[in-house]
């Protein structure tokens, strides 16, 4: 893995000196006697530092757009949608547009923007890749593993392995000690359906519970989602179905009455990105919340953080808007 590039603040540390100081100094402003400003220069060439140029001109002339990415795949998931309007409502707030890239990678491709904000971007996504390349101050939600990772300014993260833990420790103490999780298959790689399903593995091992997962597409066809849900229950044995897509509990309600099984007491049900209203509210599914709104509102907040300071080195930050419901 590359090493992350040396900051403006890791050269401040390095001399005892304030971050004023060493910026005026690597810029050539200031009153720095020409011994410190030499000394700045030379402790910034031993640690590695890069001075980013596209960074600095955005503080000196901002476009007043940012720009959103979406994984094509994700776009029809009313999650998505919900957290682009929580982007939009902080962008205004904090005077942005905000701008949605719905093209992809192309030799020509320019970004007229002073920062991205990038949902569950897939490992080396060439688009998120290009944005690093090119200097432009990123935050990813969700992480991101790829070309340039070193250089995203950003990370938002909500405690989604905490709050999955515990619908699976909820479903344990209904006595349900064979639940089966229809994951969200590999096609989007986000580390969030990577860290989903090895939540549920782990907590599986801890619990001496043999795992039982379905993988089946966040946008499955219902004939896809069916087959998957026949198979989890009548192959598998399960006692309860955990579903990791947004809407899939409530059309696994669906079919699961539909064969006459009665969920909360022949079967439970859970969904890990619950659906407003129709997950999130019902007494019958335990879910997650995962606020998308005010999620894309953090992380509007997170972007305009570092567009406005990107030199202070990574920031990780986690969202704590996100709630669990427990049915039964």
């Amino acid at each position: 893995m590359a090493r992350t590039r040396a900051t403006i603040m890791d050269i401040a540390r390095e001399l005892g000196l304030s971050k004023t100081t060493v910026s005026s100094a690597l810029g050539g402003s200031g009153r720095i006697s020409e011994e410190k400003r030499a000394l700045i220069r030379e402790t910034a060439d031993r640690l590695g530092y890069v001075a980013n140029r596209a960074a600095r001109s955005l503080r000196v002339s901002r476009v007043g757009t940012i720009g959103l990415y979406i994984p094509p795949i994700a776009r029809s998931l009313a999650f998505y949608m919900d957290f682009a309007f929580g982007v939009t409502e902080g962008a205004a707030a904090a005077d942005y547009d905000v701008t949605l890239f719905a093209r992809g990678l192309t030799p020509q491709r320019a970004f007229h923007v002073d920062g991205v904000i990038a949902i569950d971007p897939s490992p080396g996504e060439p688009l998120v890749a290009a944005l690093l390349d090119d200097g432009i101050p990123t935050v990813s939600v969700g992480r991101y593993t790829g070309p340039g990772q070193e250089r995203v300014l950003g990370t938002l993260e909500a405690h989604h392995a905490e709050l999955q833990t515990k619908i699976l420790d909820h479903l344990l103490s209904r006595g349900r000690t064979c639940p089966a999780l229809l994951a969200v298959d590999d096609a989007i790689s986000s580390s969030w359906a990577v860290d989903t399903l090895n939540t549920y593995l782990e907590w599986c091992l801890r619990n001496g519970i043999q795992p039982r997962v379905h993988e089946v597409e966040a946008n499955a066809t219902p004939r896809d989602l069916v087959s998957a849900i026949a198979s989890a229950v009548d192959a598998g044995h399960a006692d309860a179905l955990v579903c990791g897509a947004q809407g899939h509990a409530a059309q696994s309600q669906i079919v699961l009455e539909s064969r006459g099984l009665t969920v909360g007491k022949d079967l439970d049900l859970a969904s890990f990105a619950g659906a407003a209203a129709l997950e999130t509210g019902n007494p019958l599914i335990s879910s997650i919340d995962l606020a998308p709104r005010e999620y894309g509102a953090a992380a509007t907040e997170l972007l305009d953080a570092v567009v406005r300071d990107p030199d202070a080195g990574p920031v990780h930050r986690w969202f704590d808007g996100a709630s669990v419901q427990l049915a039964g």
